[in-house]
């Protein structure tokens, strides 16, 4: 579901390069649907006082382990884990993650990495969930493998051919045990004598679990300035626009289920996530349109000028429509 960071930069780009402006339906009686600043339940900051740490019976390996992804050096994966139990509980912080049970086994270091962004439009809840996660609810964790040089054989270390690791453990923060992970590769021997370098990110939020699509009719979307301003915002601030959706089949399309919305202000922004404001809209008529008012924060270290402006209804359904622009910043 994540998208496509090289895209992202690709396209804001163009939109500097060319200067394109977005544009303007040219009904003038188009209703605008007001901003609903209402928080998703599943994205609300968490209120509750911590649980009790998750201990490795309630924690669930998903799927296979970690699946490995080639990087310029070793590969990179993720590893989910569900809670299992029937209880609220912790886990935060950063494992300690070894590989083991290889024979003969290189030597390895452990070196902790920064939380990584969400990739749009991936929609994650705050970190604050990870201090009470809901029975059922998963944790992610990115682990960078690198450099996996087998120490030539001997009698000391085991006659015939060299065991391959067994599993990736984890040891949980705080004591509260470890979590064997498999795994479905090897990164490769490139710089021979030299310890495997093991990369270990803190816990994160799972994304928010795919749904079914919104709607099956392809609706359109535009981003346009709101009557009477532009497509503008200040550093720090918070930027208001439009966004148009045009419905091209002969059937109306209800807001029965109500579609989140994802945006993102590229290069210094993070995916956020919203509720569309479906209770004002009722439906969106047959081969017409609605326009709804949008809200988007800037970030403090936005670069002043042209930034691109990416904005997707439905993302953990349909993930369409898609629209995008340019947004110009300004210092405040």
């Amino acid at each position: 579901m994540p998208v496509r960071r090289p895209v992202l930069v690709g396209a804001l780009a163009a939109l500097a390069l060319a200067g394109c402006s977005a544009g303007h339906d040219p009904a003038a009686d188009v209703r605008l649907v007001p901003w609903d600043g209402a928080v998703p339940a599943q994205l609300r900051e968490a209120s509750a006082a911590p649980a009790p740490l998750c201990r490795p019976a309630v924690l669930k390996v998903v799927g296979d382990g970690l699946t490995f992804a080639p990087a310029i050096s070793g590969g990179t994966g993720e590893l989910t884990l569900r809670n299992a139990g029937t209880d609220a509980c912790r886990v935060t912080g950063r494992p300690d993650v070894r590989i083991v049970g290889a024979v003969p086994a290189p030597e390895q270091q452990q070196v902790s990495l920064p939380a990584q962004p969400p990739a749009f439009p991936a929609v994650v809840p705050p970190d604050s969930t990870l201090t009470a996660l809901p029975p059922g609810a998963a944790v992610t964790l990115d682990v960078d493998w690198r450099n996996w040089c087998v120490p030539a054989g001997g009698a000391a270390q085991g006659a015939g051919s060299p065991v391959p690791p067994q599993a990736i453990r984890l040891t949980l923060p705080e004591g509260a045990g470890t979590v064997d992970a498999g795994y479905d590769a090897v990164p490769p021997c490139d710089t021979p004598g030299a310890a495997a370098t093991v990369g270990v990110h803190p816990f994160q939020p799972a994304p928010l679990a795919a749904t079914a699509p919104w709607t099956s009719t392809a609706v359109e979307a535009t981003i346009q300035p709101l009557p009477g301003g532009d497509l503008s915002g200040t550093r720090g601030g918070t930027a208001r626009f439009a966004v148009l959706l045009r419905n091209p089949s002969a059937v109306p399309i209800p807001f029965d289920h109500c579609p989140l919305v994802v945006e993102l202000l590229a290069p210094a922004g993070r995916p956020e996530a919203h509720q569309l404001n479906c209770r004002a809209a009722g439906q969106l008529p047959a081969h017409g349109s609605l326009r709804f008012e949008m809200r988007i924060d800037v970030p403090a270290d936005a670069p002043t000028g042209n930034n691109g402006l990416f904005w997707e209804l439905d993302p953990t359904g349909g993930q369409s429509p898609e629209a995008v622009s340019r947004l110009v910043i300004a210092a405040p």
